[in-house]
């Protein structure tokens, strides 16, 4: 079935992909016929991008059997599996749970953020803020793709961009000891608590996945990242 990340979302802000509510999501699920404890694979068409995204918003609604096929469909055919055409609605109804119940911890508000700004200033390694876009965007060397937002980064925040947990040719994650020594080399502790960030909240989510496999657990999603912030907050860094 196609899960899509900018209809199974909030759309009252006027961001796109907005983490939806418990109502909105219920709704989804059951026309889509997802129950809470199916064991649901989630996969790109190419590589790894938004399936990182499916995969959290499954997760903080508590759905607990949720996987991301490492390398997506393109990975899945080179591997000569099965595959077939279409959106294949095979699921009978009614068996299964819709008790879907949002885990809010799992996602940071604009105040939390910017309640976090003064400690990440000071190089307060408490929590960490990661910021998963390219190294150009993260310093504001280039301007963001979406007209009217400026460059920068949120002060003290610290750039993980997404491509470099992925493999040289983008399809698949590295493996987990290559995570392992990229976040050390950046001096993250995964223990500590850890919020990712990006342009809009999708390739952040890439960075939730990473941390996931080397052990982390105290994650959380800055949801409208840096779109959010520079439409709100007069802290970034420029």
């Amino acid at each position: 079935v196609f899960f899509d990340i900018d209809e199974v979302a909030d759309h009252s802000f006027g961001l796109p992909h907005m983490m939806p509510t418990t109502e909105e999501f219920t709704r989804h699920m059951k026309a889509l016929q997802l129950h809470k404890n199916d064991l649901i694979v989630c996969f790109d068409h190419i590589g790894i991008f938004s399936s990182p995204r499916a995969w959290y918003t499954l997760e903080t609604f508590g759905c607990p059997n949720v996987k991301v096929l490492n390398g997506g469909l393109e990975a899945w055919k080179k591997a000569n599996m099965p595959v077939a055409p279409g959106d294949l609605k095979q699921f009978p109804e009614n068996s299964g749970s819709f008790d879907f119940v949002r885990k809010d911890s799992n996602i940071l508000s604009m105040s939390q953020v910017n309640a976090l700004i003064p400690k990440l200033r000071s190089k307060d390694v408490s929590h960490y803020v990661l910021d998963a876009r390219g190294a150009e965007r993260f310093s504001g060397k280039v301007a963001e793709p979406r007209k009217g937002l400026r460059s920068g980064c949120i002060e003290g925040s610290i750039n993980v961009p997404f491509y470099d947990l992925l493999t040289e040719d983008s399809v698949r994650m590295k493996t987990v000891p290559e995570l392992k020594q990229l976040f050390k080399d950046k001096g993250i502790d995964y223990s500590k608590p850890i919020t990712a960030s990006c342009g809009s909240g999708l390739t952040a989510c890439i960075i939730l996945l990473a941390l996931r496999r080397v052990g982390a657990t105290n994650l959380s999603l800055y949801d409208g990242s840096w779109t959010c912030l520079l439409y709100t907050s007069p802290s970034p860094r420029d």
